[in-house]
């Protein structure tokens, strides 16, 4: 428990994009949650999953590009590819939530739209 704290403080010490997710994702999630209010359990579930998947889809991008940083400094056509794709992977966590909060919202607003629009293409 204690490495992982410790790999907890140093994310939010040395990356900018962990910070980010935390000081405004967070606020806007909350917010956002407030307004979705109240969930159903398995929406919740569901919410706050799409949140914490960002968290650790960085943090697992970051430790991938710190390693690599430090095994190969020198810029590298093959490393920067692989740290491109890592950082896709953090873009696909932030599509997952987006789907996920979009889909709450919609829900919330016109529920017999979105029961409308979903018998159109069974």
């Amino acid at each position: 428990m204690g490495y992982a704290i410790t790999g907890l403080r140093h994310a939010y010490k040395k990356d900018l994009s962990f910070r980010l997710e935390l000081h405004v994702v967070l606020p806007a999630y909350l917010i956002l949650g407030w307004f979705l209010a109240p969930f159903q359990a398995w929406e919740l579930i569901v919410y706050i999953f799409s949140y914490l998947l960002i968290l650790i889809v960085e943090l697992v991008n970051t430790a991938f590009e710190t390693m690599l940083d430090k095994l190969h400094p020198e810029k590298h056509d093959t490393i920067g590819k692989s740290k491109d794709i890592s950082s896709s992977a953090v873009l696909l966590a932030f599509v997952f939530a987006a789907v996920v909060c979009t889909t709450l919202l919609l829900t919330r607003l016109s529920a017999t739209e979105v029961v409308n629009i979903s018998r159109q293409f069974v």
